[in-house]
């Protein structure tokens, strides 16, 4: 055997090292590669971004855990398309509307406006089977919630851990100001409180309810269908009886049904509103209303005292304040009566004083009845026909 020179021998060495360096840094590439592209099947992800006047969601999962929730292969081809989950957006948006639970306080309770879903971008149309569970097979739905102001606090709760699994957890981030709070939610802790340390005056709030008291019986098409038929006929003594009975029979269940004394279903209350329509238009049609007709406003008022309490009840009342804020409510809901009354009074006395008067009016009246009877089949059978 030749004698290894000192220089051999450090040059060997050098040669040894680089083959060990490269065997571990493909090692370590390989494992970095894995852990890139690993993803625990028993976990989804959240991101909650709040910022003024908006909160923004992404809720993301696996094909797996998707479905477990909708069958997505409808061709039973073992891969799943872009268009076949498409096809089933409507399903799962439904799905995490009813079992995700976000609540900010004073606003409705929804998720907000669907902005659609993200595909991953490093695949292509279809994702095979064998992948469902990969990272690349992450999928993510987005909404938007609209804020009328900075929230206070976030409320976020899972409730579809049955549905996907014991095992399931919710990664999730809370992004507020630069500031990024982590939380795991799982089947023994489904619900976290955000507080975002934003504290709305008490003026601003009160403005805010007075304002969406105004909102509620402009765009309440059924109310103001009832407020039309009850002013069409009838002299100006006689409206202001009507407009004082109205407003004080559905203040008074408009506080007990805000403050959960009475309570009655949606859907009764609505094909209700629906009748009072009826009757008041048909009367107009039928017969001369009397000198009465401002205690038929009354009995006719409670019923939509509980129409306006089922549009609070979804805007989350706040348990400080609530008086104020019901009767900033009420107010919003008088100060849009009265202006609507006032639009209405030109027209009203333009067609007292045509010579058509008595044809002119029963028309309108016999609009409204129709649209009455609409209204009532639709809201009875929920029907969905109408959207206002």
């Amino acid at each position: 055997m030749a004698n290894r020179t000192p220089r051999t021998i450090a040059t060997g060495f050098i040669m040894e090292s680089r083959r060990v360096a490269l065997v571990i840094a493909f090692i370590t590439w390989i494992i970095a590669r894995s852990v890139a592209l690993a993803h625990n099947p028993d976990t989804s992800y959240a991101t909650v971004e709040i910022s003024e006047e908006r909160v923004e969601l992404k809720f993301t999962y696996d094909l797996s855990a998707l479905s477990k929730i909708v069958k997505l292969d409808d061709d039973n081809d073992g891969r799943v398309a872009r268009g076949e989950l498409q096809r089933h957006l409507p399903e799962l948006e439904k799905f995490l509307s009813k079992h995700i639970d976000l609540e900010i306080p004073s606003e409705p309770r929804s998720l907000g406006a669907s902005q659609g879903f993200v595909w991953p971008r490093e695949v292509g149309e279809e994702i095979a089977e064998k992948d469902f569970h990969s990272a690349g097979s992450l999928i993510s739905f987005r909404f938007l919630k609209q804020c009328t102001d900075m929230p206070e606090d976030v409320s976020l709760t899972f409730r579809f851990f049955a549905v996907l699994g014991q095992r399931h957890s919710v990664l999730a981030r809370f992004i507020h100001e630069g500031k990024d709070t982590e939380v795991v939610f799982n089947q023994f802790e489904p619900e976290f409180l955000f507080d975002t340390g934003h504290q709305t005056s008490v003026w601003r709030r009160l403005l805010k309810f007075c304002r969406l008291g105004i909102e509620h019986v402009l765009l309440g098409f059924d109310h103001l269908c009832f407020l039309a038929a009850l002013v069409v006929v009838g002299s100006f003594r006689d409206l202001l009886k009507i407009i004082t009975a109205f407003t004080i029979a559905h203040s008074v269940t408009l506080c007990l049904a805000a403050l959960h004394v009475v309570s009655l279903p949606t859907r009764l209350v609505e094909a209700a509103i629906a009748v009072t329509i009826i009757y008041v238009a048909v009367e107009n049609i039928v017969c001369r209303p009397s000198g009465w007709r401002w205690a038929l406003a009354g009995v006719f008022g409670l019923v939509h005292g509980f129409g306006y309490a089922a549009a609070l009840e979804t805007l989350g009342m706040p348990a400080e304040g609530l008086m104020r804020c019901l009767l900033a409510f009420n107010i919003g809901v008088e100060a849009g009566q009265l202006f609507v009354i006032v639009c209405l009074l030109p027209i009203i006395a333009a067609m007292q004083r045509s010579v058509h008067r008595e044809w002119v009016m029963k028309g309108f009246s016999t609009a409204l009845a129709m649209v009455g009877c609409a209204w009532f089949v639709d809201r009875l059978f929920d029907k969905g026909w109408i959207q206002f």
